[in-house]
């Protein structure tokens, strides 16, 4: 059976490999809301070399941010609030994911973006299941798989990586001295 990830970062790609079960794991790496480039290119090299170091292939979409901002920039959308910011995000990842997967004839899709301790695990996950019914195509969610933040010796990143995201980190690290 095969199982198309989408991924976003090392750790929780590294967690999601190790609890694959009987699945053969390809990862896709689609991540048009990290910004700045510099930090795409980051992320991504830590992707390939996990990848690279586990056996496993990497699918790199093209970097383009415009589609990011396109979904977020929709009337009536305000991106500065996370409560709905993040999930035009997801949304925006989790549909392209399911869309490539089922034209590709995977039998699953799934996300690291679930096993996030920094994300809201729940609407994700209701967000997938609308897009695996959507694409007509079973959305996988491991068992117990939960990304603590850990160091592997790689890039490790401060924030989800949209420049929103960006912001509200700095604020919080320079507002509190």
């Amino acid at each position: 059976m095969k199982l198309l990830l989408h991924a976003c970062c090392a750790d929780c790609t590294i967690k999601f490999l190790a609890a694959k079960e009987d699945l053969e794991v390809e990862v896709y790496y689609y991540n048009p809301n990290i910004h700045p480039r510099a930090e795409y290119l980051s992320r991504l090299k830590a992707m390939q070399k996990i990848c690279g170091e586990a056996g496993v292939k990497l699918i790199v979409a093209d970097w383009s941010p415009k589609e990011y901002f396109e979904a977020q920039n929709r009337k009536g959308n305000d991106s500065r609030d996370k409560k709905t910011r993040c999930p035009r995000c997801w949304q925006l990842r989790l549909g392209k994911t399911a869309k490539i997967a089922a034209e590709n004839k995977y039998d699953y899709f799934s996300s690291t973006l679930v096993s996030s301790e920094y994300q809201d695990k729940e609407t994700i996950e209701k967000i997938a299941q609308e897009e695996a019914k959507k694409n007509g195509i079973e959305f996988w969610r491991p068992e117990n798989v939960d990304c603590k933040m850990e160091t592997k010796g790689f890039y490790k990143q401060f924030f989800c990586g949209c420049v929103y995201s960006l912001q509200e980190r700095m604020e919080e690290k320079y507002l509190e001295e």
